[in-house]
């Protein structure tokens, strides 16, 4: 039966072989658990976290499996947080910057009490990085809705002046930037589930996980198939918003074209009436408002045959 266990200095729970202890602890509340550190046989270990870096990487100590991971969450706008695994028989310790309750996420698709604590070490560190590869997911979704949301934009509404273009490039920018870290983000975790899943590795020697490993490394790929999937998305959103560019820039070419069209005729009329010479016609006032009347009817004629032709 699943439960929550208080970890003390003086007590540390004894699981039998048919349970599992989990130890999810931030890093900072890690300093102050030495004693319990101390049993685990990874006091070390942990004093030496520090100088690992945030790269994933997986070592062995003795038997004991550790791993470092990046998680990722909170929709587009993610902020990758390091993961530290140590990893026993039949215990794990899991170590992160405070703001995330492991635990708490972990378990939000369980519902009452489940068989994951007859599970040995290297079997659940498996459905811990499921989660973790989980995380990625739901952020390359989030990323896709973003950029359908975008292409959305742009086809249904052209940019209108330069504030608009500036806008919309600056948003396509955005999203390439944030697919370009996500990918930085989960590339390096290659090495760390290959050897995993490597069937010469010894990592996981004695557990019934290996083939766990191996779905893992195929999840894997198909995260970063999502990725370049979704920098592909954003390309394609870049030639909409040229497109539409590009048209919005057509359309007030041809209106200028039509102006100039409008114009033409009149401008023609006036320069013939306006040279230097005598005829009877400009003795006659109302002949002024004839040649208006001619300049409009052009006008209006040139129009027409536009909108007929369905050049406006």
């Amino acid at each position: 039966m699943d439960a929550p266990v208080k970890i003390d200095h003086s007590r540390l729970p004894d699981p039998s072989d048919d349970q599992m202890l989990w130890a999810d602890v931030d890093l900072e509340s890690a300093k102050g658990l030495d004693d319990v550190w101390e049993k685990l046989g990874i006091a070390e270990i942990i004093s030496s976290l520090a100088e690992l870096g945030d790269r994933p990487r997986v070592m062995r100590h003795n038997g004991v499996i550790q791993l470092n991971v990046s998680t990722v969450g909170g929709g587009s706008e993610f902020e990758p947080m390091v993961l530290h695994c140590l990893v026993g028989a039949n215990w794990i310790v899991t170590l992160h910057q405070g703001g995330l309750d492991l635990v708490d996420e972990f378990n939000k698709p369980f519902h009452g009490d489940t068989l994951l604590g007859e599970l040995d070490g290297p079997s659940f560190l498996s459905m811990v990085l499921d989660w973790q590869l989980g995380g990625y997911f739901s952020v390359i979704e989030e990323l896709q809705t973003d950029i359908d949301r975008l292409d959305e934009e742009l086809l249904q509404h052209s940019p209108k002046d330069v504030t608009d273009e500036v806008t919309l490039l600056q948003q396509l920018q955005g999203l390439r930037q944030r697919v370009r870290k996500l990918r930085q983000t989960l590339s390096p975790h290659r090495e760390v589930f290959g050897l995993l899943s490597h069937p010469e590795s010894d990592t996981v020697v004695g557990s019934d996980a290996a083939s766990d490993y191996e779905r893992l490394t195929e999840r894997l790929q198909l995260a970063l198939d999502a990725v370049d999937t979704t920098r592909e998305m954003i390309v394609g959103s870049f030639d909409i918003f040229m497109t539409r560019t590009a048209q919005a820039t057509n359309d007030i070419m041809k209106r200028l074209t039509i102006a100039s069209v409008l114009l033409l005729p009149a401008g023609v009329i006036a320069g013939i009436m306006g040279m230097n010479f005598k005829l009877g016609i400009f003795d006659r006032p109302w002949m002024f408002w004839v040649t208006l009347g001619v300049m409009a009817t052009l006008a209006t004629i040139t129009l027409i045959v536009a909108k007929r032709q369905k050049w406006i």
